[in-house]
């Protein structure tokens, strides 16, 4: 490049000697300035294009929010909802929001909102004790799998450990507590109608295990813990999966991007059973130990959040982002994935980067 650059012909000085050439030549130097600044405006917006962010922010590029946001959802291997509400000015984008997908771990939410529900109206108490027994051992994620049975963690324990770690033990224990149609029920009456949860961890995993094994369609759920997994290919392993949760007739939570946005809405706004009920889920979410999705390339803002993991098919996560004082909800779904994990989690990472980006806050490049 600079050989050639330092080829070109020099330009012939020219004088100007008339009225008449002095106005032409001042026309032609504000075209061509004109024409600069295009060229470095349209630069510009393909750099940004380039690197997956948007540089404008503020109201006014809310439309190209939108547009680049529907950029990675078209240019996504599979299917993907993005649901975004700015709580302070009322901002919205809604992009496939209103078709189900399965949650996974993000379904454990609403869980949570029922379970808080009860405590406030009186049928138990969050410090109440539930002792872990061999048979409620789950399949990872989380940690009381690993643990010895007999321990008696309160309900607010299990509560975050459902929440920061996903563990799947706690959560089929309170689920059991509260009751899955419970759940569903107190989602509908708060007209989110699509959002549901009707079968058990347990209950997933024996589908899923016994696709390999049919005598594991009834197993105990240490026997689940202990399914002998070296027997299989990772392919079979991975077929299994797949054939779970697109054709087994399971699942373990559904819902849309828009049902759980407005479920994060009520949570953020102390609308969800009560002021102090909805501090506690909102205070639970911020220690979020999950954060290779949403978090990834945020930089200074409080985030509270919970994942859904069904992965290299199905990665989800759904939170709240403050940037400069405004809570943001926002909530990705992914479904029928065509690829790795690693580019699955970055494709909603760059989501979150763009609206955080959009609203002012500050986002690294790693």
């Amino acid at each position: 490049m600079i050989s050639r650059l330092n080829d070109k012909p020099r330009a012939k000085r020219m004088y100007l000697t008339s009225p008449r050439q002095i106005v032409i030549a001042i026309l032609l130097v504000l075209l061509m300035v004109g024409h600069a600044q295009s060229q470095r405006c349209t630069l510009v917006e393909n750099a940004s294009s380039v690197a997956g962010f948007d540089d404008t922010t503020g109201a006014g590029s809310l439309d190209s929010l939108r547009r680049d946001l529907d950029q990675i959802r078209s240019r996504f291997p599979g299917d993907m909802s993005i649901y975004m509400k700015n709580l302070s000015t009322a901002d919205e984008i809604a992009l496939g929001s209103d078709s189900v997908y399965e949650t996974f771990s993000v379904i454990k939410l609403a869980i949570a909102a029922e379970l808080m529900h009860q405590v406030e109206s009186g049928k138990f108490s969050l410090s109440d004790r539930i002792t872990t027994k061999t048979a409620d051992e789950r399949l990872p994620s989380g940690v009381l799998y690993a643990l010895e049975p007999g321990l008696s963690p309160t309900v607010k324990d299990l509560l975050t450990l459902m929440i920061i770690i996903s563990d799947n033990e706690a959560t089929d224990l309170l689920a059991d507590k509260v009751g899955r149609a419970n759940v569903t029920e107190y989602m509908h009456s708060l007209g989110l109608t699509h959002t549901s949860i009707q079968f058990s961890d347990l209950d997933w995993d024996r589908a899923w295990l016994g696709t390999l094994d049919p005598s594991y369609r009834n197993a105990s759920g240490d026997q689940t813990v202990n399914f002998p997994f070296g027997h299989y290919s990772d392919a079979q392993v991975q077929q299994a999966f797949d054939h779970t949760i697109y054709d087994a007739g399971v699942y373990f939570g559904r819902s849309t991007t828009r049902e759980i946005g407005r479920l994060l809405e009520m949570i953020a706004t102390g609308n969800l059973v009560s002021k102090d009920a909805s501090n506690l889920v909102l205070g639970i979410m911020e220690k979020q130990q999950v954060n290779d999705r949403f978090p990834r390339y945020l930089e200074d803002v409080r985030i509270a959040h919970k994942t859904g993991d069904g992965q290299p098919f199905i990665a989800n996560d759904a939170g709240i982002i403050w940037v400069k004082n405004q809570p943001i909800v926002l909530v990705v779904f992914t479904g029928h994935h065509r690829g790795g994990t690693e580019a699955l989690h970055n494709d909603i990472a760059r989501v979150a980067a763009l609206v955080v980006k959009h609203h002012g806050g500050n986002v690294s490049s790693d």
